[in-house]
């Protein structure tokens, strides 16, 4: 070992230097003390191993989640503010002090704009900006990027706070609103960082207009929207079917694009299966994959041969050669992913399971006695109602998203209260009834007529409201169920694997009860249901076989008693 190197402080170096202040009150100290060995307890590292600096902290703390070790948000929290004040009265992070937030009086300027402000997301989006200025002796109009540069940095060696790239984008949006509510106040707007979300993709928008004006022709024709036209569809297709359908059009423009043709020229879906084109377009998909097997590009294969055939009308020759292309796509096996498998295996574990059933029961303890404002109780009683809705009743997120009251959820405080969904809403296109239970129908009555009437002032319509009553979208409803599992279950897993989930627990009492699963779930035939949970079904059957191994061999070591063991050397005595 090299004598003269540097050796970096740790969380176990830290420790005994708090010991080691016997000016500290001993409540300080144990307090300090305890906090890092449940650090230590919690993320399963020993604090020798952790470096005595805020990000590799944050690092360590970002990936704890309180309702996986069945602690409180609040102790979590707790923790972290002891264990950042252990490390500031060690003084082995050099240039990190830990600032107790205090509060004072703001000067006059920054109390103007601050109560100008008039959401609750810019006054919180703003709060450490201001306070920082009103600490730091700033005026409103000294805010720059270099302010901001200086909050961040400030915010980077001080605090857990994660996601601070995010932080630093609501920041800097914010106060470019603040700059245009003031145009007197001579105040300048800021860099906000660009989203971390990548898209790749040509916008639809920079396509030629003709192309778009094609799309929506075909579009409109495959709906369905005059049904007595001589050439209408024999078979109309869903909005969902054609909502996918336009996506994966998008890709293959994109694939064409990237392949060097000018976008320009894309004038027609016509110019999409062209045989050059379509050429150009599965080599393209096909070297973005790597080869591999892709839902998208299968899929996009076989929607681009479908326009070519029943829109542009391409010669049978051409055609033929399009199917022979396509056919070059590496096949896609339909099953669940292994992602999906790997999470479903998780609910094995007891104590996983536990908390996933008793989740909707703790959300709507805390619903019930909630003091939040109205906007976060009307989404958290949604959050419990869904978890709810999908571990009993696993529709698809489309059309969970879409639930009203008296056209979808029929529920009745006595009697027998259901949730329909009609053919031409479902995937499949086989309507769906099922039975609510008294006890989530009873939920249901309680957020219409007293939760989400206390916030809106009048009955909603649909389930999954925003507060002018208006609907949430997909994507909110999705991050809104996410975010609670991973609250109070303490796993990220998507809204789609509670139909997974329902499978599996039914095959694990019934492992024959496949057409159950395929009731419950809609799936059009019992191949879906059989190909999609074979692998689970493998498991099943794998512990069948060791258990009639271990039967088996059980029953061997009994029949091998003493005496036929005697029995069996003299028989063998014999022989020889």
């Amino acid at each position: 070992m090299n004598q003269f190197a540097v050796q970096i402080p740790t969380l176990s170096d830290v420790g005994a230097t708090i010991r080691g202040y016997q000016s500290l009150p001993p409540k300080k100290r144990e307090a300090m003390m305890s906090a890092l060995r449940s650090l230590e307890s919690w993320s399963g590292r020993r604090l020798k191993d952790i470096p005595a600096n805020v990000p590799e902290l944050g690092a360590v703390f970002e990936v704890i989640q309180p309702a996986a070790l069945n602690i409180a948000p609040k102790t979590l929290a707790n923790v972290k503010s002891l264990c950042l004040k252990a490390l500031a009265t060690s003084e082995l992070a050099p240039g990190f002090v830990h600032k107790v937030s205090s509060r004072r009086p703001k000067d006059p300027a920054w109390a103007a704009i601050y109560n100008a402000l008039t959401t609750f997301a810019q006054r919180n989006g703003l709060s450490r900006l201001i306070n920082w200025c009103n600490r730091n002796g700033e005026p409103p109009e000294a805010v720059g990027d270099a302010i901001i540069e200086r909050v961040m940095a400030e915010m980077a060696a001080s605090s857990l706070r994660p996601n601070q790239y995010q932080v630093r984008r609501t920041m800097t949006r914010y106060w470019n609103e603040v700059v245009d509510i003031f145009p007197d106040l001579s105040l300048q707007k800021v860099t906000v960082p660009p989203s971390r979300l990548r898209r790749t993709r040509v916008p639809l928008t920079a396509l030629p207009q003709s192309f778009l004006d094609d799309w929506n022709s075909y579009a409109k024709w495959a709906h369905g929207e005059d049904v007595f036209a001589d050439d209408a569809r024999p078979v109309a297709l869903k909005q969902s079917s054609l909502d996918v359908m336009l996506r994966r059009i998008h890709l293959a423009a994109n694939a064409l694009v990237e392949a060097g043709t000018d976008r320009n020229s894309i004038c027609k879906l016509s110019d999409l299966v062209s045989v050059d084109a379509f050429r150009s377009i599965l080599r393209h998909r096909y070297e973005v994959t790597g080869g591999k097997s892709s839902y998208d590009n299968l899929g996009m294969a076989m929607n681009l041969l479908q326009i070519a055939n029943e829109w542009v009308k391409v010669d049978p020759e051409t055609l033929a050669e399009l199917k022979r292309l396509k056919d070059k796509v590496p096949k896609v096996q339909f099953q669940m992913s292994r992602k999906n498998k790997l999470l479903i295996t998780q609910f094995d574990q007891s104590t996983l399971k536990e908390r996933l059933l008793s989740a909707p029961d703790r959300i709507w303890t805390d619903v019930q006695a909630s003091t939040k404002k109205r906007r976060l109780r009307l989404a958290e009683a949604q959050a419990a109602l869904a978890i709810n809705i999908l571990m009993y009743l696993p529709v698809r997120l489309g059309n969970l998203c879409a639930l009203a009251f008296d056209e979808h959820l029929i529920v009745r405080e006595s009697g027998t209260s259901t949730l329909t969904l009609s053919a031409e809403e479902t995937k499949t296109g086989a309507g769906v009834d099922y039975e609510i239970p008294r006890m989530l129908a009873a939920r249901l009555i309680e957020f219409r007529e007293v939760i989400a009437h206390s916030v809106m002032g009048v009955r909603p319509k649909y389930l999954f409201c925003n507060v002018d009553g208006s609907l949430k979208d997909l994507a909110t409803t999705r991050f809104l169920i996410q975010r609670y599992v991973k609250q109070y279950v303490g796993i990220h897993m998507n809204p789609h694997v509670f139909r997974h989930l329902a499978a599996k627990f039914i095959l694990d009492n019934n492992p024959g009860a496949h057409v159950v699963v395929q009731h419950l779930l809609g799936h059009k035939s019992l191949a879906t249901t059989a190909t999609f949970y074979a692998g689970v079904d493998t498991v099943r059957a794998g512990r069948h076989h060791q258990a009639l191994l271990e039967q088996a061999i059980a029953s061997r070591k009994f029949s091998t008693g003493p005496a036929r063991l005697d029995a069996q050397r003299r028989e063998g005595g014999n022989h020889d």
